[in-house]
């Protein structure tokens, strides 16, 4: 399948590639033969301009020498009238002196500055003729002509002139302004010659044009063909080519052929296929085209495709019969070669099948099928062989193996699970704890990262009128921390049975827990005293977060004090107690680090600032209702990454009743 699959892949890409670039090599070759052609074109084009304007030079200078005559002598005439002679007398006698002039092959005009022809060697060369005569530009004469528009400078002009045999002749014309009499003189001489022997030019060019064309091997019934903007054909198609080809339609387009081919040519695309209306075969040809806008001739060449694509056919055909054979070869060979190893692949198949049946949790068997396969084949089966044997025995092990950790693992779960029940089973979770004291609500949470956690909070009645609160947090996580919570939550009820001081309290437990530490653990502490009756709380801060003050009204902020030494980590640090009074409906805050610092997939915090924000919302809410509204926060901006830190929260809220 793999070889079939090959083969057709590399007919398609040799038969699509050589086709392309047989395509683009004859492309190429047309457009040298264009560029040929419009090199020869504009070569002899230069040169025939070259001659063409050296002979009108030679006119102009005819004309401007009898110009340069006639004015010295309206001069002459005019000196006269400036010595008292009348000056239509002068007028009258210099053109009398006209009608005698010696300029052979010079015809003259004399026009006045009302434009009225006042003397001519033409009879026919009236006034109303003259005014509206037309130069090769179609310009009016008389109007740009004239002794007002000359104004001191003489020009030139190209015109038709009827001639008495009732044809025209083509004139060049020279004027130049008379200042003193305001009138203009007009002198033209025959150009036709100059005419006569450009055509004579151009129909050189085009016959050796038609000789380059004919000495061209295109392909065997491409040509050149060329015609001008006139629709005549300056070089027609072979013999063999109709030559009402220009004439037929394009089938592709609906249109003409002559009429396709000046859109290309004028056009950037330089090129079109056709496939003509008159072909009774109807094959397309590519038509590389190209203008000559001085002349406004057209050149294209025409190159039929099937003769294109003719080569890339054989040398597909003599492709596909070479790979034919490679492909019966190869098959030959790749039959012998799975006679030889479809075999043994079947006892290692039958043999992969039952692997999944086999125990083993159990001892292995001695024997296998495939145990005689490494000796035998000494290729790749063999090896192939000697993996199966190699992955039986892994695998066996690695059950075995399997199997002693999953059931370690089992113990040390339900052991954790046992921890974790036993340390979320040491923290008061009854709420409200203390219904018969109306003074104050109390509401608190603890959420472990891990099975268990070192985050912790207690709250006990010292007195009637006094309630013990702490929350703090252990660092690290596991269930070292969680010995170490446990530790110093006992020492807090323990120390403040005694001692209700809690910056006193704070220090007996750093120097307990620094006594006796190799670890250098340490805990993050908050212990305070409420007095029922008044509202005051008496509190120590052992580097912990700073409590949140949320008042009825107001902004909701961090409660600013002393953040002194961390608890368990160096013996001898001292504390200070910080007092602060809760009026009616004011809140006392405390949380650990697992808040403000919670994470998303981002690594993003969660912000002390977004915490501030979301308890200023809610202010309103019980206390317990706030801590729920957090933990969604939490919750919503984690957007399902994991815990990062252990949770824990714990709020009191001072009511007016019963202060």
């Amino acid at each position: 399948l793999v070889m079939v699959v090959c083969a057709v892949v590399n007919i398609y890409f040799i038969h699509r590639d050589v086709g392309d670039a047989m395509l683009v090599a004859q492309e190429k070759s047309a457009v040298n033969i264009l560029h040929s052609m419009d090199v020869i074109i504009k070569d002899a084009y230069h040169t025939l301009l070259s001659d063409k304007q050296a002979m009108t030079q030679l006119k102009r200078r005819q004309l401007q020498s009898a110009a340069r005559m006639i004015e010295s002598v309206f001069t002459g005439y005019r000196t006269t009238v400036m010595k008292g002679r009348p000056q239509a007398e002068a007028a009258v006698q210099a053109l009398a002196w006209l009608e005698s002039a010696p300029f052979e092959g010079i015809d003259y005009f004399i026009i006045d500055s009302a434009s009225q022809i006042l003397a001519s060697s033409r009879n026919f060369m009236t006034t109303e003729a003259w005014k509206s005569m037309k130069d090769a530009k179609y310009r009016n004469l008389c109007e740009i002509m004239c002794y007002e528009k000359l104004r001191h400078k003489e020009d030139y002009a190209t015109f038709m002139l009827p001639a008495g045999d009732g044809k025209t002749r083509p004139l060049l014309a020279h004027f130049l302004p008379l200042d003193q009499w305001e009138y203009t003189i007009a002198l033209a001489v025959d150009i036709s010659d100059i005419e006569a022997e450009a055509q004579t030019r151009l129909e050189k060019i085009l016959s050796s044009l038609n000789e380059f064309s004919r000495q061209l091997n295109i392909t065997k019934n491409g040509f050149v063909y060329m015609f001008d903007a006139d629709d005549t054909i300056l070089i027609p198609p072979p013999d063999h080519i109709r030559n009402d080809i220009h004439l037929s339609g394009n089938l592709l387009t609906k249109g003409r052929i002559y009429d396709d081919i000046k859109s290309a040519s004028e056009s950037e695309t330089a090129e079109l296929q056709i496939v003509s209306s008159n072909d009774p075969d109807q094959n397309p040809m590519m038509v590389y085209c190209r203008y000559f806008k001085p002349l406004k001739w057209y050149i294209s060449v025409f190159v039929p495709l099937n003769e294109i694509n003719t080569p890339a056919r054989i040398l597909v055909t003599r492709q596909s019969l070479i790979i034919t054979a490679l492909f019966m070869a190869g098959l030959v060979v790749v039959i012998l070669l799975v006679t030889r190893i479809a075999a043994p692949l079947k006892r290692l198949s039958t043999y992969a099948e039952k692997l999944p049946e086999q125990d083993f949790s159990k001892p292995l068997a001695d024997q296998t099928p495939i145990d005689d396969l490494p000796q035998k084949y000494r290729d790749e089966v063999g090896g192939l062989a000697q993996s199966f044997i190699f992955m039986r025995q892994q695998l066996s092990l690695n059950i075995l193996n399997l199997i002693s950790i999953t059931a370690s693992r089992q113990r040390i779960e339900s052991e954790l699970n046992i921890a974790r029940e036993i340390q979320l089973g040491m923290i008061p979770k009854t709420f409200p704890p203390f219904p018969q004291h109306k003074e104050f609500d109390l509401y608190a949470t603890l959420i472990p990262a891990k099975e268990i956690g070192g985050d912790l909070y207690d709250f006990f009645l010292l007195d009637k009128d006094h309630l013990c609160f702490t929350l703090g947090d252990v660092s690290d996580k596991g269930i070292h921390s969680a010995l170490m919570m446990v530790i110093t939550r006992t020492l807090i009820r323990t120390l403040s049975e005694n001692e209700h001081s809690p910056c006193r309290i704070m220090a007996r437990i750093n120097t307990i827990l620094s006594a006796d530490n190799p670890q250098a653990m340490f805990v993050t502490l908050i212990i305070g005293i409420l007095d029922i009756r008044t509202g005051e709380i008496r509190y120590a801060n052992g580097g912990h977060n700073p409590p949140i003050m949320i008042p009825r009204e107001g902004e909701v902020s961090f409660k600013k004090g002393l953040n002194e030494p961390l608890v368990g980590a160096m013996p001898g640090m001292t504390y200070s107690d910080l007092t602060l009074t809760l009026l009616p409906g004011e809140s006392f805050f405390l949380y650990t680090d697992g808040v403000n610092e919670a994470m998303n997939s981002k690594g993003e915090q969660f912000s002390n600032s977004s915490l501030l924000s979301r308890i200023t919302r809610i202010r309103e809410k019980a206390p317990e209702g706030i801590i729920k509204q957090v933990l969604e926060s939490l919750a919503d901006h984690a957007q399902g990454a994991p815990q990062s830190d252990d949770i824990a929260m714990l709020i009191i809220k001072y009511n007016r009743e019963n202060t």
